[in-house]
């Protein structure tokens, strides 16, 4: 029905007023009808005070001596002075009808116990019409006390109430036989008259605040709906794509706020677009240095007699710092070795991939372990950053002798499961330094050997296994792996072995981040 943000604006804004008013209307109505029922009841009652006694003497002198004329007129007198009061009857002590206005005659019936007490009573008194609530107004001191025939407290004529008469007793201190009851009856006819110019005056003050809501609200709308036009054409704009678009609004209201958080959006979004290229440009690049880092990897273990082998590499990120291979020297020999750069990502991701470059090259010249890590060192010193540096455990297996002869550059111990002992033991050379830190390492890289019996488990790995995390205060930690390895190594195959030492740390790990790369090398004699 209304389309457009304008006639919305000024059709609530018509209802908004008409709704104020109306609830306005109903409380000044509402207060104005209690106001009149109590100057009705009041105006009544003062009345009846004032003029019981000369309704008596007209009463006496003119009607009893059947000078009905008279009586008549002063009757219309004293009735001019209050429209309210419709009629009135006189009775006597005893209730007799002395005399009664024919206007009022249909509204007496036969005299209730209720009325002859109320004509008999020293007070005057009211009936409330609803209730039918008998009240009696003794007055002393220019205050009225409202109380039951009895002379007790009752609750007061409320504004919302309208009483039906009054009984005013008149009693001659000097003759006792001079005793009289008017019976004043009240209308409310006069309220519907009072209410209905207060009822006009309302509807002109509506229909007056209706225009004006109607022009004020077509003037606010047009001045709101105008920068929201613009707003909305520049957004549209935004919104094909044009990033470059920006939405003049001059007002500092609400709309002006939601212009500049426009511009400043299609801002972000022209930058952030740019940001987008380039990230995917860089994610490709990422993916692309994973594939060439994985493509380094031995795709498939090396087939050696007496040896079975399972490895893996679970990076933490696109490009990893872990690295691993194995390299047939010979049907005698094999080497095979595991290595962790500082960090990851590409900058680590390629200084593993120029280790696993470098280290079939320098087994060509260099037959120890100790002799290839030293070279390496060299390398890495001359062609990385101070502070890139890499660890590594090197082993040459031998066939014939039944040993693995290692060196090691700073990293984490093999860890040597003994089958007859149902034993583990850690294998290391002192420890070692890590490559890359110092230019010269071959004073403190050490080769050692030790042989492998049959069923006797060798376990290789990174320091992404001890310190994976389980929550942000608990660690993995080697004595847990050192046990998984002590319980799982008398499975039956490496693989075996292999997989339910990951699923161990996985487990272990939950949903927790992975934080660092794992790497793990499981070797197991077999004859």
């Amino acid at each position: 029905m209304f389309r457009s943000v304008k006639s919305q604006i000024v059709f609530a804004t018509s209802i908004i007023i008409i709704l104020i008013l109306g609830a306005t209307a109903y409380f000044v109505i509402d207060q104005k009808i209690k106001e009149i029922n109590h100057d009705i009841f009041t105006k009544a009652v003062s009345f009846a005070e004032l003029t019981h006694e000369r309704v008596v003497a007209n009463y006496e002198n003119n009607y009893k001596t059947q000078a009905y004329a008279h009586f008549d007129r002063e009757l219309a007198d004293i009735y001019s002075l209050n429209t309210d009061i419709t009629g009135l009857a006189i009775l006597n002590y005893n209730g007799d009808q002395l005399y009664i206005d024919p206007k009022i005659q249909e509204h007496h019936t036969a005299l209730s116990d209720e009325d002859l007490e109320r004509i008999q009573a020293i007070y005057p008194s009211v009936k409330v019409k609803k209730s039918g609530r008998i009240v009696y107004l003794e007055k002393t001191n220019n205050e009225i006390r409202y109380t039951n025939l009895n002379g007790r407290d009752v609750e007061a004529i409320a504004n919302t109430d309208q009483i039906e008469d009054v009984f005013y007793p008149f009693r001659d201190q000097s003759n006792a036989l001079r005793a009289y009851l008017i019976h004043y009856h009240v209308s409310y006819d006069a309220l519907i008259s009072r209410i209905q110019g207060t009822v006009v005056d309302i509807a002109m003050m509506a229909l007056f605040g209706i225009v004006i809501a109607l022009f004020i609200g077509g003037i606010v709308a047009g001045r709101i709906t105008a920068p929201i036009k613009t707003l909305t054409e520049g957004a549209s704009k935004i919104g094909t794509g044009d990033l470059k678009t920006r939405i003049d609004v001059k007002s500092k209201s609400e709309v002006g706020m939601l212009a500049n958080t426009f511009n400043k959006m299609a801002e972000d979004l022209e930058k952030s677009t740019e940001a987008m290229i380039e990230k995917e440009k860089i994610t490709h690049e990422l993916e692309l240095a994973g594939q060439i880092q994985k493509e380094l990897l031995p795709k498939d273990v090396p087939k050696i007699s007496n040896l079975d082998i399972a490895a893996s590499l679970i990076s933490a990120d696109e490009v990893g710092g872990d690295c691993y291979d194995f390299i047939k020297i010979d049907d005698d020999k094999l080497l095979f070795y595991v290595a962790d750069v500082t960090g990851h990502g590409v900058s680590a991701g390629l200084v593993s991939a120029i280790n696993n470059a470098l280290v079939p090259a320098f087994l060509e010249q260099y037959k120890r372990a100790g002799d290839i890590l030293t070279h390496l060192n060299h390398i890495l010193k001359a062609k990385t950053r101070p502070n890139v540096f890499m660890t590594m455990m090197m082993a040459i297996w031998s066939v014939e002798k039944a040993d693995i002869r290692f060196a090691q550059a700073g990293h984490d111990p093999i860890i040597h499961y003994k089958a007859v002992e149902n034993n583990i033991v850690e294998l290391e050379t002192g420890g070692g330094m890590a490559l890359g830190m110092i230019e010269d390492i071959s004073n403190i890289t050490k080769t050692a050997t030790e042989p492998v019996a049959i069923n006797d488990v060798l376990v290789f790995y990174t320091d992404g296994i001890p310190e994976a995390w389980k929550n942000e205060k608990e660690t993995y930690g080697k004595a847990r792996f050192k046990e998984s390895v002590k319980k799982n190594s008398t499975l039956a195959t490496a693989q075996e072995i292999h997989d339910a030492l990951i699923k161990d740390v996985q487990d272990f790990m939950g949903d927790y981040r992975q934080a660092d790369d794992i790497t793990l090398i499981v070797v197991k004699r077999t004859n």
